[in-house]
């Protein structure tokens, strides 16, 4: 039994040790097997590890090649920056300068553009005063010369009753009022002794003004109308007529007052007048008063009354003549502009009276009803001081201020003291009744 179990012992122990055998015998050609796989896969791996390398090698060249280019490109745009830069620099400091200069440019415009004015201000009173020495330096007979021609003599076809001048190419001659009024027939006789009948073609007696139409229209030209405004008091003048029936004759003399206001002998007194002390007769009446340009600034009218003094004469100033006469000639007749008041200057016994600072200024004595100044609120004792700004020293003034500057239906204003107040009244100018 014994026996038995040891051989069935031994067969198993063959058994094992035959699979033993056999499974290292498999165990090692797997093993080989496995062994040969893996070098052949480590020969690859090596082969794909050395191409890689070889890839990476050649990489590391292209990217070493591209980052020296790269730093080549970097080194040069950073040189053009620096050159830029120093470029900017440049002219930043030429900016800075140029800014320098332009200030400094500035600066002498600015002075140079003083100076300018400077001189043109010097200039200007340099023409100014040659203007006033041409004024003030009188050549009579330069200016005969130039006004005569043009000057006519007013005649009822026997004697001589005034003078006038050629006013325009139209056959107009200018005079005064009263030298024409009711004056029929009427012959006009030029300077070169032509003969021409005359009609009225209108007339401003409150302005001592008139206006004839010539039936023949003369050859010689008209006058040159000065701005009376522009007249002062000193310049020289000549006055041309024929007084006393004396043809054509030149006295001269000076302005001796503007926007005199006066009475001597018509209805009412007239303003805007010019005071000369050229000497005049009747005979002179509606002539020309000429600067020493030759250009008229008046119309000769009155003397003062040879029992009364001498050496005082008027002219209604060019300005009123121009407004006059233009207005005739175009409408034939003159709206005399007028606000509706009774005036006087103020006396020194009025002014101390009424608490007034001085003189100057107009008294209100009445205010006509129904008319402008009353419709606007002016009253009896008002004293008037300015007109559309201007001063009023006199009765003068006012009137010659409505006179050459206001027509009717235009406003004006007028400041007023009245007790302790001080008023601006505007008033629409009316026209003068006849």
């Amino acid at each position: 039994m014994l026996n038995k179990v040891m051989v069935v012992l031994l067969i198993v122990l063959l058994c094992l040790t035959g699979g033993v055998g056999y499974y290292s015998y498999t165990l090692n050609q797997r093993v080989d097997d496995l062994s040969a796989r893996l070098t052949g896969y480590e020969s690859e791996q090596a082969l794909r590890l050395a191409g890689i390398s070889e890839n990476l090698t050649a990489l590391g060249s292209l990217t070493a090649s591209g980052l020296n280019a790269l730093q080549g490109g970097i080194n040069a745009v950073q040189s053009q920056v620096d050159n830029a830069a120093a470029r900017i620099t440049a002219q930043e400091s030429g900016l800075v300068a140029a800014r320098e200069s332009i200030a400094t440019a500035e600066v002498e415009i600015s002075n140079a553009e003083s100076r300018i004015q400077e001189l043109s201000a010097n200039v200007s009173s340099i023409a100014s005063t040659q203007t006033g020495l041409t004024k003030g330096v009188l050549d009579a007979n330069k200016v005969y010369g130039i006004v005569s021609r043009s000057t006519v003599r007013i005649t009822n076809g026997q004697s001589t009753i005034g003078s006038g001048f050629i006013y325009d190419t139209g056959g107009h001659v200018v005079t005064a009022f009263h030298v024409i009024d009711g004056l029929s027939p009427i012959y006009v006789v030029m300077y070169d002794g032509s003969v021409s009948t005359a009609t009225v073609a209108g007339s401003s007696p409150a302005s001592d003004i008139g206006v004839l139409k010539l039936a023949v229209i003369p050859s010689a030209p008209p006058v040159s109308m000065g701005d009376s405004s522009l007249v002062k008091i000193g310049e020289p003048v000549v006055a041309i007529g024929s007084p006393l029936d004396i043809r054509d004759t030149a006295t001269a003399g000076i302005i001796s007052r503007t926007n005199r206001y006066t009475d001597y002998g018509l209805a009412s007194p007239v303003p805007n007048l010019l005071q000369f002390d050229a000497p005049v007769n009747p005979g002179n009446s509606g002539g020309p008063l000429a600067n020493a340009a030759g250009e008229i600034i008046g119309v000769v009218v009155a003397r003062i009354q040879a029992a009364q003094g001498d050496g005082i004469y008027y002219a209604v100033s060019s300005d009123k003549v121009k407004k006059v006469a233009d207005e005739v000639i175009t409408n034939g007749s003159f709206a005399y502009p007028w606000i509706g008041v009774n005036i006087g200057d103020i006396t020194p016994q009025q002014a101390e009276e009424m608490s007034l600072a001085t003189t100057y200024g107009v008294l209100v004595s009445s205010v006509v009803a129904g008319q402008p100044a009353e419709a606007a609120g002016i009253r009896a004792g008002d004293v008037i001081v300015t007109i559309d700004g201007v001063p009023v020293r006199d009765t003068g003034e006012l009137t010659s201020y409505l006179g050459e500057n206001k027509s009717p239906g235009e406003t004006t204003t007028i400041e007023v003291i009245r007790g302790a107040e001080r008023l601006n009244i505007t008033v629409t100018v009316g026209t003068r009744p006849s």
